[in-house]
């Protein structure tokens, strides 16, 4: 045995003819509120056949006070007809009918409005349960309709707001005493657009097998007119369509590997292979080769990705994740834009490639064995001297081994992020340096530092100081920082994300400009590259 659920709207009853409606409806003036609906409406006006629409809280009032041998000549159910039609062709046994009705009464605060001509409370089918009760009376049911009614109180918006309405179905819906087991079958076409989504939503998500019942109209060219047939759509069509929807959204919001899981089952390979490069792309794998994961042009785009990634990440409000992806950004750009220049040392070229090497360890100076044998040079210190070489001074957290690189040939120096920012800086002397990266770099720094409080200790962090982390804690950069954002927030009441402003003017666009600066990377970014690429394949989806 089966439920069928029917939601009800304004259109589910029409007049056949206008012929007795304003007979009819003077004879119930008494009983109606208002004296607006004398007259019916033609469905078609190009068709006579087609019948006449008055609003369903009227129809249901007038005809409440008539004889049922009215209902038979006067009113036609095109919708309920041709579900109905599907049940006796398939011979399938109703258990249970609920039909959805509406009562909006209660929302309105005036008689005034609600009283209006156009308003949504007389597009109610509450009153339409007696012209109900006749009609399945003479269907081929063994089971009596039952009626719920979805009556919005009174703080609460109408039956067309989305919200609203699906956790009015929630509760309804909630309180049949249907087993999730049983088959049910759901007509939605009636009604509001909210109503006919939350009933298809809910339903999905309680009972396990669901069939939406529906009636299509087609054009029959033999008789020359319009009819309806009705149709069964399986659940699983729907709730893929529905997987599909949740998994575009959460590619376009940087989750792929969140929409992979969505995807497995209902996308074919092609697709979860675009999500497969994608999630690769969010943990800096797709630029990973074997042995080349110390060159520059390798790095540079990982560099690159990981800018338009940190992006979506704080755009998203992901700041731990934002920040400890930047912070890693920076000091690999620090690596290669070293290894990349070029010095001129008695009109001879010196690759700084020759001088410096990259290991997973990090950036250091080659031993002065490797150097003096590479250059063929006497004396490898004078080199880094002309190269504008920071020695490290008494004091600094690498001295030490400075003097061990001085003293023994065939020591590496490893390079922390204080000497290889103020040797970059030597190096291009044009090289304007952002705030977070001057700060981040120094080796004595008075405020805490944000990423290694994040990662050492794991503690939380807000908006504000994520945005005083990126602009370098300079309270002169805050203080611009805080009026250009004010003059952003008056032109669009959208920008709330004060570590996203800060991120994409403050750190995002001068670092692009500084790879430009130093021939790292020559193409214009004017768009997120990895959102376009993540919108792409959302809208691959189908």
């Amino acid at each position: 045995m089966s439920i069928w659920i029917v939601t009800t709207g304004n259109s589910d009853i029409i007049l056949k003819h206008d012929k007795t409606w304003g007979r009819l409806y003077e004879e119930a003036s008494d009983h109606l509120e208002c004296s607006d609906f004398g007259s019916a409406s033609r469905v078609n006006p190009d068709d006579k056949e087609a019948g006449y629409t008055v609003p369903s809280r009227i129809l249901g009032i007038v005809y409440a006070k008539q004889l049922q041998e009215c209902y038979e000549d006067d009113l036609r159910f095109p919708l309920l007809d041709t579900y109905c039609k599907y049940f006796t062709d398939k011979n399938i046994k109703i258990e249970k009918i609920i039909l959805l009705l509406t009562d909006q009464s209660k929302i309105f605060s005036s008689e005034e409005q609600r009283l209006h001509q156009k308003s949504p409370y007389w597009k109610d089918t509450c009153t339409l349960e007696p012209l109900f009760k006749w009609y399945f009376q003479h269907q081929k049911f063994t089971c009596k309709p039952e009626f719920q009614y979805l009556i919005p109180d009174q703080k609460s918006p109408g039956i067309d707001n989305w919200d609203a309405t699906l956790s009015l179905v929630e509760t309804k819906l909630q309180e049949l005493e249907i087993d999730a087991r049983q088959e049910v079958y759901v007509s939605h076409q009636a009604g509001t657009p909210a109503i006919s989504s939350a009933v298809q939503f809910v339903t999905l998500g309680k009972f396990k097998k669901v069939q939406f019942l529906v009636s299509n109209e087609y054009f029959d060219e033999e008789y020359y007119q319009l009819k309806s047939k009705y149709d069964s759509i399986q659940s699983s069509r729907y709730q893929r369509g529905m997987q599909i929807q949740k998994a575009k959204q959460l590619i376009i919001k940087g989750l792929p590997a969140a929409a992979k899981e969505v995807l497995t089952g209902i996308a074919n390979q092609e697709t979860i292979e675009k999500i497969n490069q994608i999630v690769d792309l969010f943990n800096i794998k797709s630029f990973l080769v074997s042995g080349q994961e110390f060159e520059v042009k390798a790095s540079i785009d990982r560099i690159v990705t990981a800018l338009d990634l940190v992006e979506i990440f704080f755009k998203q409000e992901n700041y731990i994740q934002g920040v400890a992806i930047l912070n890693a950004t920076q000091e690999t750009f620090l690596k290669a834009a070293i290894i990349s220049q070029t010095k001129k040392i008695n009109e001879h070229p010196i690759p700084l490639s020759n001088i410096v090497g990259w290991d997973k360890y990090g950036l250091f100076i080659k031993s002065q064995n490797t150097i003096k044998n590479l250059l063929n040079l006497q004396n490898p210190l004078e080199i880094l001297k002309q190269l504008n070489f920071p020695n490290p001074i008494p004091g600094d957290f690498n001295y030490r081994f400075w003097e061990e690189y001085q003293n023994d040939k065939s020591k590496k120096l490893k390079l922390n992020n204080s000497t290889q920012f103020q040797w970059l800086c030597e190096l291009r002397q044009d090289f304007k340096a952002w705030g977070l990266l001057e700060w981040s770099c120094r080796y004595k720094r008075e405020e805490d530092d944000l990423r290694n409080q994040l990662l050492h200790n794991l503690l939380g962090v807000n908006q504000q100081e994520v945005r005083d982390y990126l602009l370098g804690y300079n309270q002169d950069s805050i203080k611009r920082f805080l009026g250009n954002f004010d003059k952003l927030k008056n032109d669009s009441e959208q920008i709330t994300n004060e570590a996203y402003q800060a991120y994409y003017q403050d750190v995002k666009l001068p670092f692009l400009k500084a790879l430009k600066l130093f021939g790292l990377w020559r193409q214009e970014v004017n768009q997120n590259k990895l959102e376009i690429k993540l919108q792409e394949i959302a809208d691959s989806l189908i």
